[in-house]
């Protein structure tokens, strides 16, 4: 690709000589770097991409991008001022991919994105189509699979993906888009077909100044999404949502489980540790039974959210049921671990205080004798919400381990300090 191709609509200014350079590659890694890519230099949490700036001239870069000013006379160095917005469109460019041939669906809020992108991958591949999802646990590109380094990737990972699924002819793809993505501008680029809002409750405080600045990045895939909207009605900050769409003529169904008035009510008939039966009425008109795999009360919610969204897409009730049923379960999400013991375990991936209280909440209506917590939380993250968890664990469990989830840079004893400091609280 030439190089006035890969700026087009960047309005970055560059020397006229630099037009018809062949571009190779475009990485924000140095270690990817080879002969005629265009290395980015990214300010990340724990490292800054300006220092590896050399190291990518050295492999072979023909032009570097930066924020900051470098001291490199051997290729070619544009200075910008934000490096990452730029590398969303260039990304795009060198991909080709400003209108991607398949429809693109995007999941946000705090608790559920997991479940319910891997309920939507379900509804669309059983009813004939191929998708491909972004994700927490694992990237699916047709027939190859990627481990998942963060909830979304950077725009030039993304690109590449949604490359591949052209290539492979993919109809459909489902993504969990996190708030850091929006904020940082990792999707700038990228239009949805529909999008879903779960709910919003605290998290990611190291990152937002506050719970304002989370639902404002949250609320940015609404403007990327040129169809509908599917939003949890009895969240406050879904209720928020969903009026100011509205508000704005945008196409938005709300769905819920305790507004009857709702586009999409449910009403729960039956729940056991196996899976949950609920009933739908779609726009005070149609009643469909559903019925989910996972336990709890969020699993139906995620449930109504996918048959939301699905049916926003066109889908037909009979295929959403269809690929509800045919979910077992989602990895780490309520899963139910098989044993010959006669003891009911469960793995739940649950970060936040909101999603800890909903899994115990949960488990506490299955015990059938103690219900025992293992969980910890991760290093160098909001230290905020440790005492919270502490404290929600303290207070529907018989028994609490506290253990180590990916301390970082931090030291453990410090991290079970800040949990017991609420544990306690409860006299746990």
């Amino acid at each position: 690709m030439k190089f006035e191709h890969l700026l087009r609509g960047t309005e970055i200014p560059y020397p006229a000589d630099l037009s018809d350079l062949e571009v190779t590659g475009l990485t924000y890694n140095s270690k990817l770097v080879e002969k005629g890519y265009v290395f980015v230099c990214m300010k990340g949490f724990h490292t800054d991409g300006h220092i590896y700036a050399m190291d990518a001239a050295f492999r072979g870069a023909s032009v570097i991008i930066c924020e900051e000013d470098i001291d490199i006379r051997s290729v070619p160095v544009l200075k910008v001022d934000d490096s990452r917005k730029i590398l969303s469109r260039m990304s795009a460019n060198f991909y080709e991919n400003r209108d991607v041939p398949f429809h693109l669906y995007g999941v946000t809020g705090t608790n559920g994105k997991t479940t319910i992108a891997y309920m939507l991958k379900s509804i669309f591949e059983t009813d004939g189509g191929s998708c491909g999802m972004i994700g927490t646990i694992r990237h699916h590109v047709g027939s190859k699979g990627y481990e998942a380094q963060n909830t979304t990737p950077e725009s030039c990972d993304l690109q590449r993906m949604f490359a591949e699924m052209k290539e492979e002819g993919i109809v459909n793809c489902v993504m969990e888009v996190s708030s850091h993505a929006l904020a940082l501008g990792k999707v700038d680029d990228i239009e949805f077909k529909a999008a879903v809002f779960t709910n919003l409750t605290s998290d990611h405080m190291d990152f937002h100044k506050d719970t304002e600045d989370y639902f404002a990045a949250k609320k940015k895939l609404f403007s990327l999404t040129k169809g509908a909207a599917s939003v949890n009605l009895d969240d406050e900050y879904g209720r928020r949502l969903y009026d100011e769409l509205k508000r704005d003529g945008r196409e938005a169904y709300g769905y819920s489980l305790k507004d009857k008035k709702a586009d999409y009510f449910g009403e729960i008939l039956e729940t056991t540790e196996k899976g949950s039966l609920f009933q739908v009425t779609e726009k005070s008109d149609r009643i469909e039974l559903l019925k989910v795999n996972t336990p709890g009360i969020f699993t139906i919610y995620n449930g109504l959210a996918a048959a939301a969204c699905a049916r926003s897409a066109g889908y037909s009730f009979p295929a959403i049921r269809k690929g509800l049923e045919s979910l077992k379960g989602v990895p780490g999400r309520f899963e139910l671990v098989e044993n010959s013991r006669g003891v009911i375990a469960i793995v739940d991936y649950a970060h936040t205080p909101d999603g800890l209280e909903k899994v115990l909440r949960t488990a506490d209506d299955f015990k059938k004798g103690r219900l025992i917590c293992i969980f910890g939380c991760g290093g160098d993250r909001d230290k905020k919400k440790r005492s919270l968890m502490g404290a929600i664990a303290g207070k529907y469990s018989d028994y609490c381990i506290i253990t180590s989830d990916n301390p970082r840079t931090e030291k453990q004893e410090a991290i079970t300090a800040d949990i017991e400091a609420g544990l306690y609280e409860t006299g746990c």
